[in-house]
């Protein structure tokens, strides 16, 4: 194996995990919604400026999901409060899930599908 085939097969075990997490361990729209409604309930959008401009779901913070690690103090510090996470699809979201996870946060919800099947199943956004 070269020295670039080990990282890449590290890649790409990652991002097939976080595929399979974001089609299987998510919670699906209507749950998010009932989540969304919760007034406790946090909700994180990991997507980039220009997508949160575009659209998005009512009361939901922006962290873009590579600046997270470095934004961890702009979260409840109980890490017991639920957190809805949302991206486009589910991808970043679900990478995202994973970083609050390993960080203690014990309630974090990722949105299957994420904002495409929000719309999708008739959940409105602002702008």
């Amino acid at each position: 194996m070269s020295l670039l085939e080990g990282p890449a097969l590290a890649a790409g075990g990652v991002i097939v995990g976080t595929l399979l997490w974001s089609k299987l361990g998510g919670v699906k729209p209507a749950r998010a919604a009932e989540l969304a409604k919760q007034p406790g309930t946090f909700i994180l959008n990991v997507r980039t400026q220009e997508e949160y401009s575009g659209g998005h779901l009512e009361r939901s913070v922006l962290i873009p999901v590579q600046s997270l690690p470095g934004r961890l103090s702009e979260l409840p510090a109980d890490k017991k409060t639920p957190i809805l996470v949302y991206c486009a699809v589910g991808g970043r979201s679900s990478m995202a899930a994973g970083i609050l996870k390993a960080k203690g946060y014990e309630a974090v919800h990722d949105m299957s599908g994420g904002i495409n099947a929000w719309q999708s199943a008739g959940f409105p956004v602002v702008k």
